[in-house]
């Protein structure tokens, strides 16, 4: 496939989220930054998020590429993105969320100053189901042997971040296997030894909702989660060197050490009392009219 060199490749999976298609959507075509494709992978909806794409489609066709498949879940249809993408640069962002204003054209001027770099991530909102802002969700610069420990889910955000292709010929696609930790154990096998920047602003926007559609149709969920955290975490430890000398079962001890150590960092950075000022500020200005 012919690559198009820092320009933005964009994946959205959609499985019956025709209500919050639209505003992601939205996100994508109108930054300023316009060397971008977006590719929309439906996996089988029979709600109307084909037709709610399609007229985007039909108006922005230089930008977004539709891609049906029958109901295979999400991470097949994820892969089916990547396989298609044509761009330098590659991102993941979930059909119930969206992209900050204007963002894309500060993440391809990080990649283009720095050729170097692998990878690129940052902060991201969380918003309520009507999109209205709650807090921001602020990470630290990253560290391979912390996310082993404390799940990569926890130090990075897929909807935040974004890698080289490049990366792909190393570390393959997602493991289809997985039916929650899809992004976490991607994450832990695409940023060992990478070149990682962290841009400390808010790169996207995460829509709170108290269970997913996956997490509705199956009752064994957080079982499934709890296990394929715990997979990740025990694979990523195990690439380390030190995993030589000390198997997991030893090690996984220094998780309460980094537990500690990141609640310290948090207190001093103010992140708790910054929260907790927003949700405050979110309740007296929407809870408390409704």
């Amino acid at each position: 496939m012919q690559y198009i060199k820092d320009s933005i490749s964009i994946i959205t999976p959609n499985y019956n989220y025709s209500n919050f298609i639209g505003q992601t959507i939205e996100s994508v075509i109108f930054q300023d930054n316009k060397n971008v494709e977006h590719i929309i992978v439906d996996d089988g909806s029979n709600d109307n998020s084909v037709e709610v794409i399609r007229i985007y489609q039909a108006n922005y066709p230089q930008i977004i590429k539709l891609i049906q498949q029958k109901n295979q879940g999400q991470t097949p249809a994820i892969n089916a993105g990547l396989r298609l993408a044509s761009g330098d640069i590659l991102g993941w962002i979930n059909s119930d969320d969206y992209y900050s204003d204007n963002i894309l054209s500060e993440v391809e001027e990080v990649f283009n100053d720095n050729p170097e770099i692998d990878i690129v991530y940052g902060n991201f909102n969380v918003v309520d189901i009507d999109g209205k802002y709650i807090y921001t969700k602020r990470h630290f610069k990253f560290s391979f042997i912390e996310s082993c420990f404390l799940g990569f889910g926890n130090t990075l955000t897929s909807n935040c971040i974004f890698w080289r292709k490049r990366l792909i010929e190393k570390t393959g696609l997602l493991n289809e296997n997985l039916k929650c930790n899809m992004d976490g154990e991607y994450f832990s096998r695409l940023t060992q030894n990478a070149n990682i920047y962290f841009l400390d602003k808010s790169i996207a926007n995460f829509r709170q909702q108290e269970v997913s559609l996956a997490g509705r149709n199956n009752p064994q969920w957080k079982e499934i989660v709890k296990y394929e955290i715990n997979l990740e975490k025990v694979n990523s430890y195990n690439r380390l060197k030190i995993a030589k000398l000390v198997p997991y079962k030893f090690g996984k001890h220094l998780r309460y050490y980094f537990i500690a150590k990141r609640f310290l960092k948090k207190l001093i950075r103010l992140d708790y009392y910054k929260i907790y000022k927003s949700k405050q500020r979110y309740n007296s200005k929407y809870i408390a009219s409704k």
